[in-house]
């Protein structure tokens, strides 16, 4: 099934045109990485299938729904599907862990017990701090937990490893993937971590000069010739 199918997406803000004809499309399960130089139209592209910014032409289905089309309630409903984590995040300072976590556990009406998660993500030694004193690693850990909470069929992730160390990285990325095997839930992602995309995504999308010039699988990249998604990625903005 598709989850997100988008078709000749444009976009421009005044004479700036970003998106000029953009293609898409997600299934259930897949782990999709979006690449391109900064100021290529990432954060445009994902905060248009977030339904959060209008775009001026071409199709944008979001669980077979077209949201240009949607009232006000249906939209409310595709939006509860959908748990985005941004870089930076930030929440209440004065709040602790535990408390986030009960907190948007009561947003989000979710039937998930917050002992379940304190396990799930081993925030058991964190759960009584404030969210503010916690390193950049596991505050990215603690909204992804949050972000789990809503038991989303779309999850976006925008740079999430961003100023993490290898170790955290390595952390935060089991979490992912564990919850793409749990639930068959979509994973869609930015980062400029070449060795992310070959590692963990099942597909690439590159964006340049407004459209995907490229979106295959990381699997027919490599075997088209290239040593690393890296490599290929070097090339293809280099030209």
């Amino acid at each position: 099934m598709n989850i997100i199918n988008v078709s000749n997406l444009k976009k421009a803000y005044g004479t700036n045109v970003v998106l000029k004809g953009l293609d898409f499309q997600a299934q259930e399960g897949e782990v999709i990485g979006v690449i391109g130089k900064n100021g290529a139209g990432k954060s445009t592209f994902l905060e248009i299938i977030m339904t959060i910014k209008q775009y001026d032409a071409g199709t944008v289905f979001v669980f077979d729904e077209d949201i240009k089309a949607l009232s006000i309630n249906r939209m409310e409903q595709v939006r509860k599907q959908i748990s985005v984590v941004l870089q930076p995040t930030q929440f209440y300072q004065t709040l602790k862990v535990q408390e986030l976590l009960r907190l948007f556990k009561a947003y989000y009406k979710s039937p998930i017990d917050i002992e379940t998660i304190i396990a799930d993500f081993k925030l058991q030694p964190h759960r009584k701090k404030y969210f503010d004193k916690l390193s950049g690693g596991w505050k990215q850990i603690v909204s992804l937990a949050i972000a789990f909470l809503s038991q989303p069929k779309l999850l976006i992730l925008d740079e999430p490893t961003t100023g993490l160390d290898p170790h955290m990285r390595n952390i935060l990325w089991t979490y992912i993937t564990d919850y793409n095997e749990k639930t068959g839930g979509t994973v869609i992602l930015t980062t400029h971590n070449m060795d992310e995309i070959e590692l963990y995504c099942d597909k690439v999308m590159l964006i340049d000069n407004g459209v995907n010039e490229v979106f295959d699988t990381t699997e027919a990249i490599l075997a088209s010739g290239y040593k690393s998604i890296n490599e290929f990625y070097l090339e293809k903005v280099s030209i």
